[in-house]
């Protein structure tokens, strides 16, 4: 971390402008390459190979460094998958004629509901404001591999363990249970699956996106020891940590959603910048649709970081600037600081 801020301020003063066509691209290869290095930390003994995708006004760029990855590589996104269902929340609950603040009893099972739960809201649920569990506290006794720990988790299991979970609307608590829980919300539009196919993969044409892809078309990936390691299959807990992607589809996927982040982003005065670094202290952070927020070079970024057994992902990007950075590295170890690094320096870059 003290070499992260360190070159915070290294880079403010010394990156070089981004310029069009085949210098751009080469320009922010050198600088990237830099960065991973002498800054990001990544060992490549551990972690084979990394991709870094860039976003930068009306330009794609995307480069791998180490073992070289596939650009149309599949991989598995983790937790990175949270605010890509945020955003598929909110169509679900316009197509119901709902809002945020309609009860998670609403499409809970009756059977499930609890006073307790009938003060939870959608709001609460995505952006982990509901006091619940990250995850559920039998997790660990169910017939699960240490490869592929979460594929006996079904959503019967689910639904037996929210009987006996009490949550605390309003307090913050991140939570997988709590994206597990929105299975249901999807169950009152068709389903996970289809909705996802009707409202985001289709009008995007996103052909390397999906939550049941088969297991011969996903990267390779690693864990900490260096070994190969299998996909994970969510189960129940796919809403919070099952979908999978490539590059270009979320490099496309953060330049769709991304405007409609700008209403909601805050304004970075000075009372907000107290909150954030009070929050930031205290290990819990200030989350919009799923996003987490931190302050970079004077500037609000969306960020979100997701691991699975042999994949990790980064997501960083500036709401309305068109400007985002996407990292992903075939090994369970990632670096959130290289796509902090990589925004803050195409932040700087003059757009063409």
């Amino acid at each position: 971390m003290k070499n992260f801020f360190r070159l915070i301020i290294l880079f403010f003063y010394a990156a070089v402008p981004l310029h069009p066509g085949f210098c751009q691209a080469e320009n922010l290869r050198k600088e990237i390459e830099e960065i991973i290095m002498y800054e990001a930390g990544i060992d490549f003994s551990v972690v084979p190979g990394v991709m870094v995708g860039v976003l930068d006004g009306d330009s794609m760029y995307i480069s791998s460094h180490g073992e070289p990855m596939d650009q149309t590589g599949i991989f598995e996104l983790g937790s990175v998958t949270k605010p890509f269902v945020a955003w598929l929340t909110d169509q679900a609950l316009d197509s119901l004629g709902w809002t945020r603040e309609v009860s998670a009893c609403r499409f809970l099972p009756d059977s499930l509901c609890n006073t307790k739960w009938e003060s939870v809201t959608v709001e609460q649920l995505l952006n982990h404001r509901a006091g619940l569990p990250n995850l559920p506290d039998n997790i660990g006794t169910i017939e699960a591999t240490a490869t592929d720990p979460y594929a006996p988790y079904s959503i019967k299991r689910l639904a037996a363990d929210i009987k006996l979970i009490f949550p605390q609307a309003g307090v913050y608590s991140y939570s997988n249970v709590g994206y597990a829980t929105l299975y249901w919300l999807f169950e009152k539009v068709g389903g996970i699956g289809s909705f996802t196919e009707e409202k985001l993969l289709n009008p995007l044409q996103l052909s390397s996106t999906g939550w049941e892809i088969p297991d011969a078309r996903i990267a390779t990936g690693h864990g900490l020891d260096g070994r190969v390691r299998p996909p994970w299959h969510c189960n129940a807990l796919s809403p919070a940590m099952g979908l999978k992607s490539g590059m270009q589809d979320l490099l496309t996927l953060i330049e769709y959603i991304s405007p409609g982040l700008v209403p909601k982003t805050p304004v970075l005065d000075a009372a907000l910048k107290k909150e954030l670094k009070t929050l930031n202290k205290s290990e819990t952070f200030k989350v919009i649709d799923g996003w987490f927020l931190i302050e970079s070079l004077s500037t609000l970024v969306f960020y979100h970081t997701g691991r699975t057994g042999g994949h990790h992902i980064s997501i960083a990007f500036i709401p309305g600037a068109r400007k985002g950075v996407v990292v992903i590295s075939n090994g369970s170890l990632g670096s959130r600081e290289l796509s902090l690094l990589v925004l803050d320096m195409v932040a700087r870059s003059k757009t063409k």
